[in-house]
């Protein structure tokens, strides 16, 4: 893991650069503990000549309920210079979403990781709760109170539901109609994934063929669905 250590002057407005980027490690941390194969790609793509990673986006999905949804989580980013930078909407999978772009700051030449790295952009979705099923809803209300999304950052932080877990019988019955939010239901705030940005890796790793070609001649299976290079 780099060390947080970062250049006496920053260019940083809208609270501390360190706090923000402490708080990114901790995100990270949690999801790459929740997720090991993505853990051990991570390790892999750094293990080859000595590569240096930078994070394209950071992705977090929520439900659209009751003070839980893309607000709960992105007034801490936006209190600390994020900005929106644009919608996404899938009406099929009753998803709207946001992405965020991070605060200009400068960025030492050879800056890299969360230590002093281009900071994430953000996406982040919300499951529209009031579009699904009768049955759904129920589900979801039960268990989300209301304001408890006042809490997402911590949640995304520790990797623990704000609200009680489930019943795998409950998760299945939403599962069955919306697989999103089932996953937000079951895993909450957690980092849903994140993406490197390939175009700043310095070694063979700049050409993602090398890193498909890599990945698989180590054994990972990597997602056929639309393409192995769908976004």
């Amino acid at each position: 893991m780099d060390s947080l250590d970062l250049p006496h002057t920053s260019s940083f407005q809208g609270g501390s650069e360190l706090f923000l980027r402490n708080v990114f490690e901790n995100i990270l941390q949690t999801y790459l503990k929740k997720n090991p194969t993505t853990k051990r790609i991570w390790e892999l793509v750094q293990s080859v000549d000595n590569e240096k990673i930078c994070y394209d986006h950071f992705t977090f999905m929520t439900l659209k309920i009751e003070g839980y949804g893309i607000d709960s989580m992105s007034s801490f980013f936006m209190d600390n210079g994020y900005k929106i930078g644009g919608g996404l909407d899938f009406p099929q999978k009753k998803l709207r979403g946001l992405w965020f772009s991070p605060p200009d700051i400068k960025i030492p030449e050879n800056g890299h990781g969360l230590s002093n790295g281009p900071l994430p952009r953000l996406v982040m979705g919300e499951i529209i709760v009031d579009e699904l099923s009768p049955g759904s809803q129920e589900i979801i209300r039960k268990y989300l109170k209301p304001a408890g999304g006042k809490q997402a950052l911590l949640s995304s932080i520790l990797g623990s539901l704000i609200w009680e877990k489930p019943t795998w019988s409950e998760f299945k019955q939403i599962a069955e109609e919306n697989e999103l939010a089932a996953w937000a239901f079951i895993n909450g705030y957690t980092m849903n994934h994140l993406a490197f940005a390939v175009h700043r890796l310095k070694h063979r790793f700049s050409d993602i063929n090398c890193i498909i070609q890599y990945l698989e001649e180590n054994g990972f299976g990597l997602n056929q669905d639309g393409g192995v290079l769908n976004g």
